[in-house]
């Protein structure tokens, strides 16, 4: 390996690349949807679900950033990530929801925040059990040019 193949640049250039060999459609659910709701608990830290829901972010990308770096792209590793983090946001928002705990009243933003963030991380969740399991199987292949 030459010297410019080890730089941070052309690391992250290589994490962008196996980014954008996923199917258009997963791109797009990444960036305009999954990232930006997650992401949307930070507006909300004064709550109980924006704080879980941000928690869990922050958890997932404390874990998998690094596990990017690592293998120079995006592998099915990650998605155990997301079952560690989304699993457990999923019953605190359900359990929001029901009354169990969290903020007494929820106003109609706090409800439809939280009831979005557990529709859209329920889709994501089906994903994550897909790539868990194949990974699980022996698919440990980096989503990367180099690498495929």
């Amino acid at each position: 390996m030459d010297a410019y193949h080890g730089t941070p640049g052309f690391r992250l250039a290589g994490i962008w690349q196996s980014f954008r060999e996923l199917p258009l459609w997963l791109q797009a659910w990444a960036l305009l949807i999954l990232m930006p709701l997650n992401a949307a608990g930070f507006l909300l830290l004064d709550t109980f679900s924006g704080q879980i829901t941000a928690l869990a972010l922050v958890v997932v990308l404390a874990v998998n950033l690094p596990l990017m770096w690592l293998h120079g792209g995006m592998n099915k590793d990650m998605s155990l990530v997301h079952l560690l983090a989304w699993v457990p946001l999923e019953a605190a928002l359900l359990g929001q929801l029901a009354g169990l705990w969290g903020d007494d009243y929820l106003t109609p933003l706090q409800w439809a925040f939280t009831l979005t963030v557990i529709m859209i991380n329920a889709i994501n969740l089906f994903f994550d059990i897909v790539d868990a399991w194949c990974w699980a199987q022996g698919d440990r292949v980096t989503l990367h040019p180099e690498h495929n």
